[in-house]
């Protein structure tokens, strides 16, 4: 066998044979059905994370004999996906879930060796050590977690003789943005801040630090640009890396400030950092001070009205005419519609419309309180009732929604005991504390609401009738997304409250985007769009949203008319290019340095794209 010439690909060699890997013949790791299904689920979490990127590029590759397959930081394959042709010719070198690709398993491969090198690596045809592997190319990147820790392995493979080198580059680019998706979403970050050097807008550095400003996870472009290691974060406050810090931590008024600080590095004196804060998701960020101190503030969050329910769809404008008159009475109104419709946002309008609306409006989702805990949340308990209870007792939301509004959600989730109990109150609107023997009287408006058919629970058991009958007061069904006829509308409507968080001037949809919002399904309905919109605007970066924003799990399952003569690997290709050349801000040099191909190749493929 001839000797690799690189110097990565033949430390890879040296370690295939301390590892006594026989060229000739595979090692047998294949985890077991039962035993794969256990592994696996140790790593569901991650898996969802990456399963829209993962169903997004195997739609590219279905058709172009090519598979991406992610690893975890052991080398077992924990999902593989594309072309189903040549996922069925290659089970027999083992490209399938369960199978380990480590190099003390298969010798020299991308995925393995990028477990141990941590950087992207391809390794084409004959540079596998395992001789059944040389019919294939891998190109791998690393995923890692905000700590600079290796996550995963994302891998794209085919036939040796259709790898191209910009394939790698490709790989690198999508790697990274799932590195970026992962810190933005962390649900521990309070402050996001953007840093880029003075002259590389597009060479864009994520930073999460927390309130005290102690760094708490970065993306791959911050460590490299900063010279971070893993012990970094958790132990370094911001000031340590850069100067004048505090003018950036300062409180801003908005989620995201369009503010852009010059700083100085404290590594590199000759290095200046532009800085803006992304996302401020600090506690009370967005109230005003003399608000905060007010005894009268109860609640950050703006009472919903009917002036912010949008909507020119004619089963909606019934839904809503129907709800306004029900304000005018004190009847139990029950709301239905699937989650994410607004029936909290209905609820709340409707109180704010009512004889009620200078009374407390008081809110339970009953599904997410557990069973033992609910009945002391809607009564309230006595001083030592339980272990744990206050010792001068604490009233429950019936009492805090004394001459207001309860408002119960979820309510098909009541367990069957507390819907006898819950009946008992609406039949006479007198409460017992847990614990307690003395009466209380509520004065209280209902207004309960449900994702599900609650007929149907009736009719199975799980919901009493009579429960079912007292709250039938008025019902107002709420239509999902998919069958409105003002979708975009809606969604140009929420894009202006959206450009007020942002602080931009104007943002706008380009057609296709426009096509995503009319064609989608959105099972989320009205809370999943206006997320997808926040996001592609925080992503885009100018005013003009595109489709490529949106999250990638919504553009997985989202399937465009497309030119069925265009191969999916063109389209990878393309998207390559185009995320190559935003990051490095137009350098053509510099793009086809990391794609791996000469300038005049990288001209002639821009000019068919």
């Amino acid at each position: 066998m001839p000797e690799p010439i690189n110097t990565w690909l033949k430390k890879s060699w040296e370690r295939s044979r301390m590892y006594n890997v026989d060229p000739a013949v595979a090692r047998d790791a294949i985890l077991g059905a039962s035993e794969f299904k256990q592994y696996r689920e140790q790593k569901e979490a991650f898996l969802r994370e990456m399963k829209p990127t993962l169903e997004r590029l195997a739609n590219w590759l279905k058709s172009s004999g090519s598979v991406v397959v992610i690893c975890d930081t052991a080398g077992y394959i924990l999902k593989s996906m594309g072309d189903p042709v040549f996922l069925n010719e290659t089970k027999k070198i083992h490209v399938v879930e369960g199978a380990c690709w480590s190099e003390q398993v298969r010798g020299t491969n991308s995925a393995g060796t990028v477990i141990v090198e941590q950087k992207p690596l391809a390794v084409v045809g004959r540079e596998h050590y395992l001789e059944e592997n040389h019919i294939l190319y891998c190109a791998a990147s690393p995923i890692f977690d905000p700590h600079g820790r290796l996550l995963a392995v994302l891998n794209v493979s085919g036939y040796h003789e259709k790898y191209h080198p910009h394939i790698l580059g490709m790989v690198d680019v999508i790697a990274r943005e799932i590195e970026d998706r992962i810190l933005i979403h962390r649900s521990d970050k309070q402050i996001l801040i953007s840093l880029y050097p003075e002259h590389k807008q597009n060479q864009q550095a994520l930073l999460a630090v927390n309130h005290d400003g102690v760094l708490t996870g970065t993306n791959r472009e911050a460590r490299e640009m900063l010279q971070l290691d893993k012990s970094t974060i958790g132990n370094v406050h911001l000031s340590e890396l850069i100067s004048d810090v505090q003018r950036l931590l300062q409180r801003h008024d908005k989620i995201c400030s369009n503010d852009i600080f010059a700083l100085q590095d404290k590594t590199k004196e000759q290095s200046r950092w532009m800085a803006s804060v992304l996302i401020d998701m600090r506690p009370h960020f967005n109230a005003p001070l003399e608000k905060r101190n007010s005894k009268q503030a109860t609640s950050l969050r703006t009472p919903c009205t009917f002036a912010n329910l949008y909507g020119n769809d004619r089963s909606f404008q019934t839904a809503i005419h129907l709800a306004k008159k029900a304000a005018a009475t004190d009847y139990t109104i029950l709301i239905t519609g699937e989650s994410g419709t607004g029936k909290d946002m209905v609820s709340q309008a409707i109180h704010q419309a009512s004889l009620r609306s200078g009374k407390p409006f008081v809110a339970i989702n009953c599904g997410a309180v557990t069973k033992s805990l609910l009945e002391s949340e809607l009564f309230g308990y006595e001083a030592g009732a339980f272990t744990g209870a206050k010792q001068s007792g604490h009233p429950g939301k019936f009492e805090l929604a004394h001459g207001g509004t309860l408002f119960l959600d979820e309510i098909a989730e009541m367990p069957p005991e507390m819907q006898v109990a819950l009946l008992r109150v609406l039949q006479d609107f007198t409460i017992t504390r847990v614990g307690g023997t003395k009466p209380i009287r509520v004065d209280v408006r209902i207004i309960a609401a449900t994702h599900t058919d609650l007929w149907k629970k009736v009719q199975d058991g799980s919901f009493r009738a009579d429960l079912f009958y007292r709250l039938q007061g008025i019902h107002i069904t709420l239509p999902p997304l998919r069958k409105r006829s003002d979708r975009l509308e809606i969604a140009r409507f929420l894009l202006r409250n959206i450009q007020e968080e942002l602080q931009k001037e104007t943002l706008s949809l380009s057609p296709a985007a426009e096509r995503l919002i009319e064609n989608y399904a959105w099972p989320g309905n009205i809370r999943q769009l206006t997320g997808a919109l926040r996001e592609a605007a925080f992503l885009a970066d100018s005013s003009m949203i595109d489709l490529v924003h949106f999250p990638s799990y919504i553009l997985s399952d989202y399937t465009p008319h497309v030119n069925k003569h265009v191969s999916s690997l063109k389209q990878l290709e393309n998207h390559a290019i185009m995320e190559t050349l935003q990051k490095t801000g137009g350098n053509i040099s510099q793009t086809a340095r990391i794609l791996g191909i000469g300038r005049n190749t990288l001209y002639r493929k821009l000019k068919k794209i």
